[in-house]
């Protein structure tokens, strides 16, 4: 059975759950395959291959598919995320900032993941500038600044984040 899920919902519930990772979501959910994240380790396979090729694209795919297989898996999450972030992958700086901010498979450290959340954004990814529009606009681990949350939706709205585009109001 081929099960639908619109982006913007899977986005909008994911981001609000804190997942970092919810562009990967859809794929799992929306494939015509019945198959979860468990049943796909010859993908996994194949990520971890690519990583160990100096793949970043393929870093950040094996520290998703160990994310989405929750808790227990964290640490692999982790690994990848700091192996796509040694290969200058930027989405790999927002989900790696994410485990920091939320102190998944480390303790949580606001400091470092508004750095690497900052590395991402120089490097362009626009997940990196909505996880710092929330910091600023949160106050998490900086002084609550709403202009500033707005300046980084803005540009991650420009750059293509459905999420930030509602979050610069």
């Amino acid at each position: 059975m081929k099960v639908l899920i619109p982006a913007t919902l899977a986005a909008l519930a994911l981001t609000l759950s804190g997942c970092s990772t919810y562009h990967r979501f859809v794929d799992y959910f929306s494939s015509s395959s019945s198959a979860t994240p468990y049943a796909q380790q010859a993908e996994l396979d194949q990520h971890i291959k690519g990583c160990e090729s100096q793949h970043g694209e393929a870093c950040l795919a094996a520290g998703t598919m160990y994310e989405m297989r929750g808790s227990n898996y964290y640490s692999q999450a982790l690994r990848y995320y700091q192996l796509g972030t040694g290969l200058k992958q930027p989405a790999a700086y927002s989900a790696l900032g994410h485990m920091f901010e939320n102190g998944y498979a480390v303790p949580q450290d606001l400091t470092r993941a508004r750095e690497l959340y900052q590395q991402g954004a120089d490097l362009g990814d626009a997940t990196s500038y909505l996880y710092l529009s929330n910091l600023y606009r949160y106050g998490r681990g900086v002084d609550k600044n709403l202009p500033k949350a707005r300046q980084y939706a803005t540009l991650a709205c420009k750059k293509g984040n459905i999420m930030a585009c509602s979050a610069r109001r």
